[in-house]
């Protein structure tokens, strides 16, 4: 939201920016897992280590914070107008008595009057139909980028990679090149998301396009490794190499469509009295869905999910029973 609001003619790039921020942290954290494993004796030091350095970034954060200018819409919610002017100017490297200076801090200024008047009626106008529309767009949005499996991959990058038959050390190191991936297209989407002749709703249809073909190939090889190794004969080679170019592929896709784009249109789609609100809504949604991913389902597959392969339909009862157990016990 703030980088919506301090950026409105390049919110694309700056979203994009965002995007690539983090994942360029994601590589960091993929290379130091990777050098702690290989260049570290095995201990508690290999994993100690990497969760410390989270110190840094989250030092280095906390300062820039303080040198952040304030939401000028915030300052105008304040009333102080005057500030607000000043920092629109910073941001727009503009004098103050421009037109586009002018036109937009009437804008925001008549916006935050307006907002002070009806203050008490933001939840009633949440749940106006129209923006009830908008806040059930914006969750579907954040839903589906989760279970695209992005995040999947991100946290079990290693033990996919040794589905597909590469050793420990090269899965971890596989992992990080993964990473690279995503961190040189998502820095490559920065210069296209802007452009006119790409619009926020073509990029989301062509990248669930590319999605669908690249899981179905991606299933197939997956399938035929478990097959041959279930028949007790080696995989061949080629069969892991496609599925891992496919796993690639994947986060080409994701960079240049589901991943940036998902935050700009949460950024854009709701009116101002409401955007914070909105906002709040679609990311803890896009949060709780990571955590479905990122815990719940291999908890699930792991230690309740029952075999139902061989089984008679008089046994499936008594599984079903201890079924609930195990999820209680999970619980």
């Amino acid at each position: 939201m703030y980088i919506a609001e301090i950026s409105p003619q390049i919110r694309g790039r700056m979203g994009a920016l965002w995007q690539l921020n983090i994942f360029v942290g994601m590589m960091l954290a993929f290379w130091i897992n990777y050098g702690c494993l290989v260049g570290l004796e095995t201990g508690d030091i290999q994993w100690r280590l990497p969760l410390g350095l989270q110190i840094a970034p989250g030092l280095i954060l906390f300062i820039g914070v303080l040198f952040l200018p304030e939401s000028i819409r915030w300052l105008a919610l304040q009333g102080k107008f005057d500030e607000a002017k000043v920092i629109l100017c910073k941001l727009r490297n503009l004098p103050d008595n421009h037109p586009d200076i002018l036109d937009e801090f009437n804008q925001i200024a008549n916006s935050a009057t307006m907002e002070k008047e009806q203050d008490g009626t933001k939840w009633k106008e949440l749940c106006e139909p129209h923006n009830l529309r908008r806040l059930a767009l914006g969750c579907f949005m954040q839903i589906a980028q989760q279970w695209t499996g992005t995040n999947a991959i991100n946290y079990y990058g290693p033990l996919i990679f040794q589905t597909i038959g590469l050793a420990s050390n090269m899965s971890v190191l596989m992992t990080g090149v993964y990473g690279c991936v995503k961190v040189f297209f998502v820095l490559i989407s920065f210069f296209f998301l802007d452009k006119k002749a790409v619009g926020r709703r073509p990029t989301l249809l062509l990248g669930s396009l590319a999605n669908v073909i690249i899981f179905f190939v991606l299933g197939g090889m997956l399938y035929s490794i478990e097959s041959a190794l279930a028949k007790g004969i080696p995989a061949p080679a080629a069969q892991g190499y496609v599925a891992m170019v496919m796993i690639y592929l994947f986060a080409v896709s994701f960079e240049f469509t589901w991943g940036p784009v998902t935050w700009i249109v949460c950024s854009e789609i709701f009116p101002t009295r409401i955007r914070a609100v909105c906002i709040s809504i679609t990311t803890s949604m896009n949060w709780a869905m990571n955590a479905i991913i990122g815990k719940i389902t291999p908890l699930m597959i792991a230690d309740i999910l029952y075999e139902t392969k061989g089984r008679s339909l008089e046994e499936m009862d008594q599984v079903s029973f201890a079924f609930i157990i195990a999820i209680a016990t999970a619980i």
